[in-house]
């Protein structure tokens, strides 16, 4: 329950925890009269428990976990317009930190004839490849919810998409732009959690270089086209990198922490796709600036569908 309650103290957390409230009270709307709402979800239950008793001082011996993700999703006028709300909740006996609330998605979409427009909280994938994500920036990872890096929060953003069709020359693919006006910061595992490092991180001093800080606003912009057996994307972003530096410090209780840092990237990516038969062939690539020097980065990789 303390946990809990030290959530609160985060507007964003107090927001969040309010429309989820009114959301899993209204479990009528997913039988709504034109019979076009759904409800779904999952609710999960996990332990962790180890060999070996902790490595570092205040770790917990084991732990136990349970969370939930309910989505409802409404659309109206055929599919031209549609909302979709999935909030989730994380509650963990050791690592209070790891006990966490998040809207993943709260979205309102448009369908126009030139142009599609949404707004709200969304989770949004780029990429191809599944051994690395490096095109994918537009979301936060929520590294105490997952190790692989899957997790994503939401991200309030504004959203445009608009086909580029020309009459003699055809489907000229399409341009997505996203404006992101509030920045989300990285979780980390806590003092008491045991999947960490010696050092823990202490997000309550976390530093930008933006004067900004978390309310600059990020620009992405991706052009994505098929052409036969081929998907193609390039992909631009401008504003605060999702991944952190550190520094060393230490905490009000005098212990050495690690500080998480916030610079400005630009970054532009690559994503390629062919489609021959049961195989796929997958490329990745970026280009970052604003990290140290410039620097470059690809993956590569393969899959073969059995049926």
């Amino acid at each position: 329950m303390t946990s809990v309650i030290q959530m609160t103290k985060n507007p964003f957390i107090l927001l969040s925890a309010a429309l989820c409230l009114l959301f899993l009270s209204t479990p009528f709307l997913s039988s709504t009269a034109d019979g076009a709402g759904e409800f779904s979800g999952y609710v999960a239950a996990e332990a962790d428990l180890f060999a070996h008793g902790p490595s570092h001082p205040g770790q917990k011996e084991h732990a136990a976990s349970i969370s939930i993700r309910p989505e409802y999703y409404r659309e109206w006028n055929g599919g031209d317009r549609s909302l979709t709300f999935a909030p989730y909740l994380r509650v963990d006996s050791a690592d209070t930190e790891r006990t966490h609330f998040d809207i993943r998605e709260l979205f309102w979409y448009s369908v126009r004839e030139k142009y599609e427009l949404g707004i709200g909280l969304r989770q949004v994938f780029w990429g191809v490849t599944e051994s690395q994500h490096l095109v994918d920036i537009v979301n936060q990872t929520d590294a105490v919810d997952s190790l692989d890096g899957e997790e994503k929060l939401g991200a309030p953003m504004v959203s445009l998409s608009v086909p580029l069709d020309s009459t003699s020359i055809g489907d000229l693919g399409t341009i997505d732009i996203y404006l992101l006006p509030w920045f989300r910061e990285r979780t980390f595992v806590g003092k008491k959690g045991r999947l960490r490092g010696a050092t823990p991180v202490d997000t309550d001093q976390t530093e930008y270089e933006s004067g900004a800080k978390e309310h600059n606003i990020d620009i992405a912009l991706r052009w994505s086209r098929s052409i036969g057996d081929y998907e193609i994307g390039l992909s631009y972003f401008t504003g605060t990198a999702r991944t952190p530096s550190f520094r060393t410090g230490t905490d009000a209780e005098g212990d050495t922490v690690y500080i998480p840092r916030y610079v400005q990237i630009d970054q532009a990516g690559l994503e390629a796709q062919k489609v021959h038969g049961d195989w796929s062939l997958k490329l990745e690539a970026i280009a970052r600036s604003g990290q140290g020097d410039v620097y470059g980065a690809w993956t590569g990789g393969f899959e073969y569908t059995m049926v």
